[in-house]
């Protein structure tokens, strides 16, 4: 519990931010506050929906395992996608980001992926589930796991109100008694196992997957390892923002592949490098493209809401947050079959200003 003077305390030093979405008067956190991270959400009577954790990764199997792991272990696919936590709240289910907002797409899309009844059995239950696909509002990239439009993978249970996880054995159980859609888990692990997690992460590898999250039973040791070839799927994803994302982004992916190939030497490096290559010169490629032919250099994304309010909720979100920087067609949404479609672009400022004075023939100055 967060008592309602820590909160407006909180406020007043820009810690806290208080927010309203549609009947649902909520807080999050931008700072740790009492315990509780940045991204956590305070509901109406107190009760703290904790922050989802950052987890740290290991480049390595054969170093990393051994340092970050003194028992057994779960191996589970990390699926690309974005993080939500979903409970129900007064009635309604609701979808929070790892900011701490209610996700309007999330929170109307949920009944799509799980049964309501789940809360009848667990009122306090928390759902921390990736949601992955070509139609999400916020990814470039997408998971093979997913052909078309959206789907939902459970990977972490909490209880509202209570910091960390539930152990695997109470969570696989309510994932079965409940038929929630969990991320596949690909097997139990000692920290000696490197050879055959090698193996596993190479068969993901060629699969597309993204990698793989090990966690102990009770939760409290985890860590993260990914794919060679998702690195090269980031960048080929974000390339034509290459002028518009932190330098950061391309360099922790490069410096991934590089230990990646060099810890798994039956890749083939020269085939690597030419699929790296390809990626972000294709990437590079489409933005030229679209800045001789429209004049800016952005990226559409298309996805599918239930409602129609939901969607005009998220367009509000968008225009509040993104600004200029998003373009939403007069038309949308509109509807589709049994869904209301909204597709909007986001434009890459840096991208755009930099090819669109290149291509008038300016000068420009290295």
């Amino acid at each position: 519990m967060i008592e309602q003077a820590q909160l407006d305390e909180a406020i007043e030093l820009g810690r806290a931010q208080a927010l309203q979405y549609a009947a649902l008067a909520y807080y999050r956190l931008l700072e740790p506050i009492a315990g509780y991270p940045r991204g956590s959400v305070v509901l109406p009577d107190g009760s703290v929906l904790p922050g989802y954790p950052s987890i740290g990764r290991i480049q390595s199997l054969e170093a990393g395992l051994p340092r970050q792991f003194h028992r057994p272990f779960w191996a589970e696919e990390k699926i690309d996608g974005f993080n939500v936590r979903i409970l129900r709240w007064a009635g309604t289910i609701y979808a929070f980001s790892r900011g701490g907002y209610v996700c309007a797409f999330s929170t109307d899309r949920a009944p799509d992926f799980i049964e309501p009844a789940v809360f009848d059995a667990e009122p306090d239950l928390v759902l921390c589930a990736e949601i992955a696909g070509p139609d999400t509002p916020y990814l470039e990239g997408s998971t093979p796991r997913v052909e078309r439009d959206v789907a939902l993978f459970v990977f972490d249970l909490m209880r509202l109100g209570v910091p960390g996880f539930l152990n695997q054995t109470d969570k696989f159980a309510l994932f079965e008694r409940h038929g929630l859609p969990p991320a596949p888990i690909h097997g139990h692990f000692e920290p000696r196992d490197i050879d055959a997690l090698g193996k596993l992460i190479l068969r993901l590898d060629a699969e597309g997957a993204e990698g793989l999250v090990l966690k102990t039973d009770d939760g409290r040791e985890r860590a993260k390892y990914v794919t060679g070839g998702s690195c090269i799927a980031d960048i080929r994803a974000c390339a034509a923002q290459l002028l518009d994302l932190p330098p950061q982004y391309f360099t922790n992916r490069l410096t991934r592949l590089a230990i990646f190939l060099a810890e798994h030497p039956e890749m083939d490096r020269k085939a690597t490098g030419h699929a790296l290559g390809e990626a972000l010169l294709a990437g590079l490629g489409e933005a030229v493209d679209k800045s001789r032919a429209q004049g800016r250099v952005g990226h559409v994304y298309r996805c599918r809401f239930r409602e129609q309010a939901s969607a005009r909720r998220f367009i509000e979100h968008m225009r509040t947050t993104g600004g200029r920087h998003v373009r939403i067609g007069t038309d949308m949404p509109r509807r589709e079959g049994d869904y209301w479609l909204l597709e909007f672009e986001r434009v890459f400022d840096h991208m755009t200003g930099t090819l669109s004075s290149a291509l008038a023939g300016d000068h420009q100055y290295d």
